[in-house]
């Protein structure tokens, strides 16, 4: 039912039918000592009486009538400073109406007194009631709407609609839990918290998929550092899955580096939106190639029947939307950026997801949105399979044979070596049948050793005269399980990065790859003398990319990189920093 609310737009038209009312005439409603405390008002009403005695003026009662006696809705300080300075009448203005109900009377009451109070346990004793926290008795969205308004229009900027919605959820929240430290009711009217970041405290904390509640708050205290500003949202959301991960795993560390470390390479386990590196740690770009988008679960192979697997419910690639999907990898990618040289650059290999027919665009929106955060983008280069999976005949498009390998740079100059064609007269080509290439189909027997690697780099260099289209074949799609199953060069396949490695990481650099996968991209990156830090979500693949890095410290042959160095790279007086 509608319920008109009193605003000085209905009573101020009232002022010229002031009436006198004797004192015992009137009366102060209990409704009125439920919402305030007389004593708190002791040392108020006497200033009142003061003032009354120096100027003999006084603002009218507001007042309505209930059988014999006037009820006061507006002045019961000034009626209690009245009845001590004799007068036998006193101004009032009467209401010509009645409140159908007590919490009406309260109703009225607070509509008078909302905005003048001056203690924020009183605004949040109002408001309460007003909102209807106290007694959980819902009312009529139009009721509700029109109270909305009420508290929007007394309280004026910053306060309106959804932010008194908001201010009412977190009224419900303290009622519910008055033990908790969050008080976000309290410091809302104290302006000491923003209504933004109230809001998604309580959306997190009503969320079961965050597995975050008050218990864990009041130990951990995450969501009082995100609403005192210490840290964004992405930061909190980080914080809250790391100590979700300590708690389920009963580990007092996250990480333990010193086991999977060396002075070429790192291996940092867990969530790479988590990733903390060492204090100090600079790198000098990224190379790394994303999770397909809702294609792929890498964390299904080798998990227990029963058990939880962590990672699983983290990993980038499962989001239900693309939007989601790459603002994830983007959030990575500034995680990395604040690590990195100012002349540091982005590598991702990212494959685009298709919906039947239909192609979902993770690629484009990637491209625009690392924009949008100030990255600059370079180049799109092709990376052509030449031997690509079948795709089924009931899919009206040609077949998909290529990946996209996006080039950013965290600022216009970046780093940048020419790679250079060493002999344009010869026809290189790697061996028929070479698994480390994926050749198959061609009558010779499969081999997954190559006595020198470096040689196999030669091959793929002089094949292809690194425009904008890279040509490599591959025996099947990418997976974690048959390359961590398979210690052969290639599996990623690990010449993929080689190019890329060469001209925009310099020499004794640090790659970061925050989805280590197979570790290959490492393997590389240590055989062209560069250092890595590997980021790695499922621990259960940990164990084997360092044993993948340490091949490919042993691997490194300073002679063997030197000539390649000489003959594929541009002189040392022409390297600079790219315009």
């Amino acid at each position: 039912m509608h319920k008109e609310t009193f605003t000085a737009g209905v009573v101020l038209p009232l002022f010229n039918r002031v009436t006198k009312l004797s004192l015992n005439q009137i009366e102060i409603p209990e409704e009125w000592d439920e919402l305030f405390d007389r004593k708190e008002k002791k040392q108020f009403i006497k200033k009142l009486q003061e003032q009354f005695e120096k100027t003999g003026c006084y603002i009218p009662l507001v007042v309505f009538r209930y059988n014999d006696k006037y009820v006061i809705v507006d002045g019961v300080l000034r009626f209690l400073a009245l009845q001590d300075l004799n007068l036998n009448q006193i101004d009032c203005i009467i209401i010509e109406k009645t409140p159908n109900s007590k919490d009406q009377v309260k109703d009225w009451i607070i509509e008078f007194n909302l905005k003048s109070v001056p203690t924020v346990e009183e605004r949040r004793r109002l408001l309460s009631h007003y909102l209807r926290v106290v007694d959980g008795n819902e009312e009529d969205e139009i009721s509700c709407n029109e109270k909305y308004g009420f508290v929007s229009e007394q309280y004026g900027r910053g306060w309106g609609r959804n932010n008194v919605i908001t201010a009412k959820r977190s009224l419900v929240f303290d009622n519910e839990n008055p033990e908790n430290a969050l008080n976000l009711s309290t410091r809302l009217l104290e302006n000491e918290i923003s209504f933004d970041r109230a809001k998604k405290c309580l959306d997190i904390l009503a969320d079961p998929k965050n597995n975050y509640d008050l218990q864990k708050e009041n130990e951990a205290k995450i969501l009082e550092g995100y609403i005192s500003k210490n840290y964004d949202l992405k930061k909190a959301e980080s914080m809250m899955r790391q100590y979700n991960t300590k708690v389920d795993r009963g580990t007092s560390e996250i990480t333990v580096l010193n086991d999977i470390s060396s002075d070429r390479y790192l291996i940092l386990p867990g969530n790479s939106l988590d990733t903390q590196f060492p204090e100090g740690t600079l790198i000098n770009g990224i190379f790394t190639s994303i999770p397909y988008f809702n294609l792929i679960e890498y964390g299904k192979d080798n998990i227990s029947k029963g058990s939880r697997d962590i990672g699983s419910e983290l990993e980038i690639g499962r989001e239900k939307k693309r939007e989601d999907f790459v603002e994830n990898i983007v959030d990575v990618m500034k995680i990395g950026a604040d690590h990195m040289t100012e002349d540091g650059v982005i590598i991702i290999n990212l494959h685009d997801t298709y919906k039947g027919s239909i192609c979902v665009g993770v690629v484009a929106l990637l491209i625009l949105e690392m924009q949008k955060a100030g990255f600059f983008f370079i180049d799109q280069i092709i990376w052509q399979k030449s031997n690509p999976k079948p795709q089924s005949n009931e899919t009206s498009r040609f077949t998909n044979s290529y990946e996209s390998i996006l080039i950013f740079s965290k600022s216009p100059d970046y780093y940048y070596d020419q790679l250079r064609i060493f002999d344009p007269e010869k026809s290189a080509t790697v061996k028929s049948g070479c698994s480390e290439q994926g050749n198959k189909g061609l009558g010779k027997k499969k081999s997954y050793h190559i006595s020198n690697p470096y040689k196999t780099m030669r091959n793929f260099l002089c094949d292809n005269d690194i425009e904008q289209i890279l040509k490599l074949n591959i025996s099947k799609e990418r997976s974690q399980k048959d390359g961590l199953q398979n210690g052969f060069f290639g599996s990623f396949p690990t010449l993929l990065p080689i190019p890329f490695i060469l001209s925009f990481f310099p020499e004794n650099g640090t790659v970061w790859d925050p989805f280590g996968g197979t570790g290959t991209t490492g393997r590389a990156a240590l055989m062209l003398n560069r250092k890595v830090i590997i980021s790695e979500l499922y621990e259960k693949n940990v164990a084997k990319i360092s044993e993948i890095l340490e091949k490919g410290v042993s691997e490194y042959d300073e002679n063997e990189y030197s000539s390649l160095r000489k003959d594929f790279l541009s002189s040392d007086d022409q390297i600079d920093l790219a315009a």
